[in-house]
């Protein structure tokens, strides 16, 4: 869903009527799951042994090795075969700039070897689809769905910031880097200012588009909401760094009407 959620900010923002562009919500919502698990796949393949060292992570299927790395191997084939068929369904250009996003996608697995920011890598992945949906609608990538990309980037640096929280300690033990490991108490400031970015610019956006009032008022409330949730959050317990990850698939919810709205 997280993959998933860009793609559907591209077409809500658009400003197209939902029901021309059921097809579009069909191939991204479709394309995102396969892609998504042939990502997986990837990811766990590269750290078969980071996996086995981390308590999270330990009985992912290739880290216990209940499946074979040739079993893996078969399956992701097959993953990126239907992702393909999906693909090219839309325009050349869109073919091309979705192809663009295949060597960061194996890239992303080794960031965390390198460099403090994979959250950051992961951002630019993750929010490809902002990219695509315009090239789709509009044969072009526009500067406002630029804007868009960078928000959704600011998303993801948001919630997998607080994702990376949950392995700290392990990652920390095994040198893994995240910028969890990299900020440490500061993580809550980090990922306050993030989701402040992320949500002015959609605000921005919102604002240029359509001049109502009323999306400035939904945007603040939506800011206030967030800033109580990080109180809430507690970076040195896991089950909360949980817990508040996966409340990001509700604010993709809520951002996506506020773009079909507003």
């Amino acid at each position: 869903m997280l993959l998933m959620w860009p793609c559907w900010f591209g077409l809500a923002y658009s400003g197209k009527s939902f029901y021309n562009l059921i097809y579009l919500y069909f191939l991204f919502f479709l394309g995102s799951f396969l892609m998504r698990s042939a990502g997986c796949i990837i990811n766990d393949l590269i750290d078969i042994k980071i996996d086995s060292q981390i308590k999270r992570t330990l009985n992912r299927p290739l880290a216990s090795k209940k499946i074979s790395i040739l079993s893996a191997l078969i399956f992701l084939f097959v993953l990126l075969l239907l992702s393909f068929i999906i693909l090219i369904q839309f325009s050349i250009l869109t073919i091309i700039i979705g192809l663009l996003s295949v060597p960061i996608i194996i890239l992303y697995p080794f960031m965390k070897r390198i460099t403090y920011w994979p959250q950051l890598v992961l951002g630019l992945v993750f929010s490809w689809g902002v990219l695509i949906t315009s090239a789709e609608l509009f044969g072009k990538i526009k500067l406002d769905y630029c804007l868009l990309y960078l928000a959704c980037i600011f998303w993801t640096l948001s919630y997998d910031t607080i994702y990376a929280y949950q392995d700290r300690q392990d990652d920390i033990n095994n040198n893994v880097k995240s910028t969890a490991v990299l900020l440490g108490k500061k993580g809550k400031l980090f990922v306050r200012f993030s989701y402040f970015c992320m949500l002015s610019l959609i605000g921005y956006l919102s604002w240029i588009s359509s001049e109502n009032l009323a999306s400035l008022g939904v945007i603040i409330a939506i800011l206030i909401g967030i800033n109580m949730f990080i109180n809430n959050w507690k970076p040195d317990a896991a089950q909360s760094s949980s817990y508040y990850f996966l409340k990001n698939n509700f604010l993709g919810g809520v951002i996506f009407l506020y773009l079909l709205f507003f």
